[in-house]
């Protein structure tokens, strides 16, 4: 079977949910999101290693991208607040690595609110530093980072990963890190939505510190800050750095059709009806288990750990009395893993190892698990904002 013939395939399957006598008098709203076209932007005098990168891999660049790397020309701080599977990732790379390769010397500090996102981000800058031959030597600094090789990081790297609790305690022993604070011409926060309430403003504090110390060593960074789709994306970027911004919001990507359906499993049905009783659980298990017996690709949120094993369990369960062969390919996925069993399961979500994954909020944040074709929310996860991170997970690209 041909890919487009597989994809029309999964489009009727996820299709025929909605009609499936099981489940459609319990859908209350249907939402269709229609598919929109790329729109695209050239930047001038690109550095020719990153032209001749983009060239070979015919990579044209999205309006918003280019965007971001004119305003970062501009000595502009940005906040890029596209959303979820729209290039952010490039947006904010491209501005640091030209800045790279025009200053030798020049380093950039990315920051993190998960380690499990600063590793996922190191292996994109690692293939850059490769690909493009620039001697960049990117390194993760935190907790899991052995002794041993601190000492050389700090003297060699010239593009660091961190979390904001780690630049907590490497602070108050700035001496260390000359070479690192007098050459830094970029920080990048990604994630920046994840910074609110009590524990944001102890960031923007940190932030206040970061910069002070950097004015100490001679250098002025730049901010550029990545955030899903906020009310208020300026005043946070303001408030967390204390830094004036252009914000970037226009989504230029392409993005196939979506359906947002909203499922309601406490609506009554008549007495004898064989689900009367199913929990809110048991109707995710008996939905999640539908998707992954027509070979779609599901990723679904859960409220807690607890049931985010308990699906996958009951899945698993199900799957030994219908199509055995897919119980390998269930897997769920929680903080409190260890981190090489987690980034086996992300990287198996993105090479179709695994065609279902139960999990908490911990996949909600930008981890790369490529392109899925549903995602099943279980419960509002608290905001907005998570919803829509969450329901960005599927229908990438023009697939729907």
């Amino acid at each position: 079977m041909t890919d487009m013939a597989k994809d029309k395939e999964e489009m009727e399957n996820i299709d025929k949910f909605k009609n499936d006598i099981r489940f459609r008098k319990k859908i209350e709203h249907v939402e269709t999101i229609p598919a929109k076209e790329a729109s695209y932007k050239k930047v001038d005098k690109l550095e020719k290693k990153i032209l001749d990168y983009l060239d070979e891999r015919e990579i044209k660049l999205y309006k918003h991208q280019a965007l971001a790397i004119e305003k970062s020309r501009e000595e502009k701080n940005i906040i890029i607040t596209t959303p979820t599977a729209s290039g952010k990732t490039l947006s904010f790379n491209l501005p640091v690595l030209e800045e790279l390769i025009k200053d030798n010397d020049a380093c950039a500090l990315y920051i993190y609110p998960a380690k499990a996102l600063s590793y996922d981000q190191l292996k994109v800058l690692r293939k850059f530093d490769k690909e493009l031959d620039l001697d960049i030597n990117p390194n993760p600094y935190d907790g899991d980072t052995p002794k041993a090789k601190r000492y050389n990081i700090r003297q060699e790297s010239r593009v660091i990963l961190t979390n904001p609790y780690q630049i907590h305690l490497i602070l108050q022993w700035h001496h260390q890190w000359e070479r690192f604070y007098s050459n830094l011409k970029y920080i990048v926060i990604d994630e920046a939505h994840y910074y609110k309430g009590i524990f944001g403003s102890n960031v923007a504090f940190l932030i206040r510190r970061l910069k002070r110390i950097a004015n100490f060593y001679g250098s002025n960074p730049k901010f550029i800050l990545s955030s899903a789709t906020l009310a208020n994306p300026l005043e946070l970027a303001e408030k967390l750095t204390g830094e004036e911004f252009e914000l970037i919001d226009e989504d230029s990507s392409p993005s196939g059709e979506k359906d947002f359906i909203l499922y309601n499993p406490y609506k009554k049905l008549p007495v004898h009806s064989d689900d009367e009783n199913l929990s809110i659980h048991q109707e995710t298990e008996r939905i999640f288990l539908y998707l992954l017996l027509k070979d779609i690709q599901t990723l679904c949120f859960t409220s807690s750990r607890k049931i985010a094993e308990l699906i996958a369990l009951w899945t698993k369960r199900d799957m030994e009395h219908t199509k055995k062969r897919y119980v390998d390919r269930i897997s769920a996925y929680r903080a409190g893993y260890l981190a090489e069993d987690r980034r086996e399961i992300e990287d198996g979500l993105k090479s179709r190892k695994y065609l279902g994954v139960t999990s908490t909020n911990a996949l909600e944040l930008g981890i790369d698990v490529g392109s899925l074709d549903a995602v099943i929310i279980s419960g509002f996860p608290g905001s907005m904002i998570s919803t829509w991170q969450q329901g960005g997970r599927s229908g990438r690209g023009n697939q729907k």
